[in-house]
């Protein structure tokens, strides 16, 4: 049975009080003045509850918060570390008070992420948290396409000498530049529209995320969202630029690498799969990629770590505007791991790295 709102609740009982008055004063002993009287004090008793939308009074709640120690952490470069903890960028990455409070916010899950706690922390209203939140999604958005880019033909060919580097091939597959990873952005709650769809193998509700990034300095070139998380990787795989844009990705002979979950394609090399493996070869050529796979573990380590909003986004999906809404939580927190590497250099990129654990 549906639970009563408050509202609901007084309608009922103020019928009831008006069910026992009638019957300890029934209204044919008044004369037809007082039971007109009678009848207009309870419409506009009624009428007066139904319109009332705050039957409790409003009481002021102290909003002193804390967040503003940001500030004061900022002017002493001892305390830096203290504020990249609260804000998840350095104060060389200016951020106004409604920004601070967006990225205060995506930098946390579970309770500690609820909106009663985010504003208590802020010192304003929970309405305002949610408000300065979509206004600054937004604007993040905005920054999409100066931020998530394809590489210059300079920073291509740093990747590609740090892929030979690490690979020991001797210049044989330099032409590699970009790694291809999976993962899931768990989602706080069972979703009320399509929850099953959601279900991941690891008996969580999330969204797929299929990530490609550069592994020397960890940028996320391409990536694709929007399946739940019941879809496999190589099926979400396909909805990346490197599966339906490859002429626009990539120039000439180059490709991407991936795991074995993908499919091999002109401008996709994944590792072997079983019994392929086996063979002495191939266990060599999957061992020397699995050194550099760690960096694409490295670099999903360090988004969800920096924005632990993605291990527990507490958005609840009960229509398809709501699945939009929580894609954009994804998108945003891409676009800002690319600035933040633009901005402080490429060491800051896996900063959160080691907070990312299972």
């Amino acid at each position: 049975m549906p639970r009563k709102n408050l509202h609901d609740q007084v309608l009922q009982a103020y019928v009831l009080h008006l069910s026992l008055r009638d019957a300890l004063i029934p209204p044919n002993e008044l004369d037809v003045t007082e039971m007109i009287a009678r009848l207009q004090a309870d419409i506009e008793m009624f009428k007066k509850l139904k319109d009332t939308r705050y039957l409790n009074p409003r009481t002021s709640i102290p909003k002193s918060g804390s967040l503003h120690l940001a500030w004061e952490y900022a002017q002493n470069p001892a305390h830096h570390d203290l504020f990249i903890q609260m804000l998840r960028v350095s104060p060389h990455t200016a951020v106004d008070y409604q920004l601070a409070v967006t990225l205060y916010r995506m930098g946390r899950f579970g309770n500690a992420a609820s909106l009663l706690d985010i504003a208590r922390d802020a010192g304003c209203s929970e309405g305002s948290v949610e408000l300065w939140t979509d206004h600054c999604l937004e604007a993040i958005e905005s920054l999409h396409n100066i931020f998530v880019r394809l590489l210059t033909p300079e920073e291509k060919d740093a990747e590609k000498k740090y892929i030979d580097a690490h690979l020991g091939f001797k210049g044989l597959w330099r032409e590699g530049w970009i790694m291809y990873d999976g993962t899931i952005v768990v989602l706080y709650a069972r979703p009320g529209m399509e929850g099953d769809a959601y279900y991941t193998r690891k008996c969580n509700y999330g969204l797929n995320l299929q990530v490609g990034n550069a592994p020397a300095s960890l940028r996320i070139v391409d990536y694709s969202h929007g399946l739940t998380g019941a879809a496999h990787d190589a099926t979400a795989f396909e909805h990346t630029a490197a599966s339906k844009y490859p002429d626009f990705l990539f120039d000439d002979q180059e490709f991407a690498w991936a795991d074995s979950a993908y499919p091999l394609g002109k401008h996709v090399i994944p590792v072997h799969k079983m019994p392929a493996s086996n063979l002495r070869h191939n266990a060599i050529f999957d061992k020397a990629v699995s050194h550099l796979r760690v960096r694409s573990e490295h670099c999903i380590g360090a988004l969800k770590g920096r924005f632990q909003c993605l291990r527990g986004l507490r958005v609840n999906i009960n229509s398809p505007d709501d699945h939009v809404k929580a894609l954009r939580w994804i998108t945003c927190a891409i676009i800002i791991h690319n600035l933040i590497i633009d901005v402080e250099g490429e060491v800051s990129g896996i900063h959160f790295q080691p907070l990312h654990t299972d």
